[in-house]
């Protein structure tokens, strides 16, 4: 046998190795898989989506929950925090603000649903680490303010 013929036949020996090997590799990784009828369908991750209001108090009583009540003097003396990164301290303070709003929203009509939201907007900024604006929560105070005043709350 000549040199080239030796080093053939090693060639073509060590390629049907190396395919063995490599049908090998795959039926063991087929043992890892699972077939088509285990694979586990894994739910989608939940997407943060608005509130749903009950409903449970018309425009005047949704006013009233929220003017009326120590929220809206915890959010008048807080809204200057929005301006800055939060402390531990003042992340917990903002915390509580939101969660008040959310329990009021909670129960809100529609349309004071969205002036709450707006309230609530940059104290959740400044949860997520943004910096907002202490205007836009006066802003949408006054807002909410006149759309009550004209739906017949008094306070």
């Amino acid at each position: 046998m000549s040199t080239s013929k030796t080093w053939a036949a090693v060639a073509v020996a060590a390629s049907a190795l190396l395919l063995s090997g490599c049908g090998a590799l795959e039926d063991m990784a087929n043992d890892f898989t699972p077939s088509s009828g285990e694979v586990e369908q894994v739910a989608p991750s939940p997407v943060a989506e608005a509130p749903i209001s009950t409903g449970e108090y018309d425009l005047v009583e949704s006013c009233n929950a929220f003017f009326a009540g120590p929220v809206l003097s915890n959010i008048e003396q807080a809204s200057g925090m929005v301006a800055a990164p939060l402390n531990e301290e003042r992340t917990g303070i903002v915390t509580e603000i939101s969660k008040a709003l959310g329990l009021i929203i909670g129960k809100a009509d529609e349309v004071s649903i969205a002036h709450l939201e707006a309230v609530r907007a940059p104290f959740d900024q400044a949860l997520d680490g943004s910096i907002a604006r202490p205007k836009a929560v006066i802003g949408a105070i006054d807002a909410y303010k006149a759309t009550c005043e004209e739906g017949g709350f008094k306070g």
